[in-house]
């Protein structure tokens, strides 16, 4: 048994187990950056450039990466235009937005995952109290349009990494 053993484990090609091991945690990072603040769908093309490399690349050309990029490059753009949408759609301003973002920023080290909603919201609110001068209902109103619209943002990038791992799976 333990010799079988012995044989397998130097059979395998590190490199490959080391570049689906990367390919793993990078699209892990990328879903994870879905709800975090930072590019989860670029580093999960990361993760399909590791797979790639660890499968011996057999991908058709270079149409599969462009289109890997545009939905990487997209999935980034959707969160903030999300944001910002639902922040305009109940009546807030470019401030509200900002504010949202640094609230996301700060609320994701503080009571994780419950300070990825708060944080948005408080941010946006406190944004619209302070420099726009609104009164607390419609500055509640643009944090709440800035938390539906990450929210949305979020959804948005699971889908883009979920569609970006099935084409690189395919």
């Amino acid at each position: 048994m333990f010799s079988e053993l012995i044989n397998w484990f130097t059979g395998l090609d590190f490199l490959a187990v080391l570049m689906y091991a990367a390919a793993l945690a990078l699209y892990i990072a990328g879903y994870l950056g879905a709800v975090l603040p930072y590019p989860g769908c670029l580093v999960a093309l990361g993760g399909s450039v590791c797979y790639a490399v660890a499968a011996g690349a057999p991908y058709p050309a270079w149409w599969f990466w462009i289109l890997l990029l545009v939905l990487a490059v997209f999935g980034t753009l959707v969160d903030n235009i999300t944001t910002a949408m639902g922040a305009r759609k109940f009546g807030g301003s470019k401030h509200a937005f900002w504010g949202s973002m640094i609230g996301l920023f700060v609320g994701a080290f503080f009571v994780f995952p419950f300070g990825i909603i708060i944080g948005p919201f408080l941010g946006a609110f406190i944004a619209e109290l302070k420099f726009q001068k609104k009164n607390t209902k419609e500055s509640a109103k643009s944090g709440l349009g800035a938390t539906l619209g990450l929210l949305a943002g979020v959804l948005g990038k699971i889908i883009v990494v979920s569609i970006m791992l099935v084409l690189t799976l395919l």
